[in-house]
């Protein structure tokens, strides 16, 4: 009975994994770690607040992009594999004082640590203007644009649909593997694919980002 108990603990414990990770993968989908609103310049001020509003209105998803699970799980990856370069510095760093080690082994560790930072800047870069979902409320006049944290957490920025930058006017092709999403009220630039995202509704998508 102890045999057939200790073989089955590996079976057990895969069983484990494999629901975590699956319950991982789909918390971008049905979890929000933050919900900013970005109300628009134009918008006339109203009595209550614009972010009250904002949690009030129910959104019906139109766009979505199935691999922005895969790039959050690539994005922490990333991150945690950079906080261990990254914490064996200080002991190789004692090593090599004491000399227990030589230069040759401290060196590549600091030369690994630097190319791990500089790897996690442009990834968490990229991977933060990634959107994964676009939703509209019921009222037609907000869209909500979900893209991943530095942390791999979820972000939603909900803004007036008359902030999007509709796609003819970036100059924006549907052929290309990204494209700009631009807001009137901002610099900052995220990206949707449309070679690789799934369009729910195409003429709620046409309405908020124009024909493409």
């Amino acid at each position: 009975m102890a045999l057939i108990a200790a073989s089955r603990i590996p079976c057990f414990a895969s069983i484990m994994r494999q629901k975590c990770v699956a319950a991982s993968v789909g918390s971008f989908f049905t979890a929000s770690v933050k919900r900013t609103f970005v109300p628009n310049k134009n918008m006339p001020s109203k009595s209550s607040k614009p972010d009250a509003v904002a949690n009030t209105q129910n959104f019906t998803i139109f766009y979505r992009f199935p691999y922005i699970t895969a790039a959050r799980f690539i994005s922490r990856l990333k991150l945690y594999q950079t906080a261990v370069v990254v914490l064996a510095v200080p002991p190789a760093a004692y090593y090599y004082n004491v000399g227990v080690i030589p230069l040759e082994p401290c060196v590549g560790v600091f030369a690994a640590s630097t190319v791990a930072l500089i790897m996690l800047y442009f990834f968490a870069n990229f991977f933060q203007r990634v959107v994964g979902l676009v939703a509209l409320s019921d009222d037609q006049t907000l869209v909500r644009l979900s893209h991943l944290t530095f942390f791999g957490g979820r972000n939603d920025i909900i803004v007036p649909v008359d902030d999007i930058v509709p796609l003819s006017d970036v100059s924006e092709r549907g052929s290309d593997v990204f494209v700009k999403v631009c807001r009137y009220s901002t610099t900052k630039t995220l990206y949707m694919t449309l070679s690789y995202g799934h369009v729910e509704n195409r003429e709620t998508f046409q309405k908020v980002f124009g024909s493409v």
